[in-house]
Parts: structure tokens; C-alpha cells; sequence
């Protein structure tokens, strides 16, 4: 379940920026203080996909699903991490993000940072 919310919620993440951005021709708003192109890139292009992959071979007891799941928890924690001092540096720097922003985009991503802490733990303990 962890994996399907988190491939989808990379993607649904990072929708609402472009598709506004695309429907009316004009550049990210974001685009001078964020990391967006290549976030875009790797979270909607390679880690969401993988995240769905890595479902399926887990449902076929596939062992390269365990390191792919396992590779993903350890990203999982620490892009949640990461969050934390990226918006504290963005915070100090004077750059205002909007409350929308901090929910879509921080706090979603320190929860499944979170989450996939606990599961990694279970996972390791579950291998031992």
C-alpha cells in the first residue's frame, strides 16, 4: 500500500504546478527558487514508475522486489529529511512559500518520510 501512495502522490505532487504552468505557456512560478525540473523528472518519470514495478514483482515474490523496496524506503527517508533543511534554508533566506505549498509539498513528503522509516525498520528486522 505504502508503495501505490507513494508512486501516486509523487505524481500528484508535482501536477498542479505544471499542468497550470502548461495550459497557460508561461515558466513554473517556482522555477527560480526550487528544484523542479529535475524533481519532476525523477519523481514522476523514474521513482513513481519504480514504485509501482516494485509492487508487482513484490506480488511475484520476485527477490530483486525486497531490494528495490528497500532502496526506495532509504530515498523515501532521506527526501523527508532533506524537506526539513530545505525549508528551513528557503525559510531563512526570506523566500515565502505559500501554506499550500508547505502542505503539498513539505509536509506530504515528511509523512511518507516518516512512514517509510517505520517500514524500513520492519523490513530489516523482517530479513534478519
Amino acid at each position: 500500500m505504502f508503495l501505490v501512495v507513494t508512486g501516486i502522490a509523487l505524481i500528484v505532487a508535482w501536477l498542479p504546478d505544471i499542468i497550470p504552468a502548461i495550459l497557460g505557456g508561461r515558466p513554473l512560478w517556482l522555477i527560480e527558487v526550487y528544484t523542479t525540473e529535475i524533481t519532476y523528472v525523477l519523481d514522476m518519470g523514474i521513482i513513481a514508475p519504480l514504485c509501482l514495478v516494485c509492487v508487482h514483482m513484490l506480488g511475484k515474490r520476485d527477490p530483486l522486489g525486497t531490494v528495490i523496496l528497500a532502496a526506495i524506503l532509504k530515498l523515501c527517508v532521506v527526501v523527508g529529511i532533506m524537506m526539513i533543511t530545505q525549508t528551513l534554508s528557503q525559510y531563512l533566506a526570506g523566500i515565502e512559500l505559500p501554506l499550500p505549498v508547505l502542505i503539498t509539498k513539505t509536509a506530504s513528503f515528511l509523512l511518507l518520510g516518516g512512514f517509510a522509516f517505520h517500514l524500513e525498520r520492519r523490513l530489516y528486522r523482517s530479513l534478519a
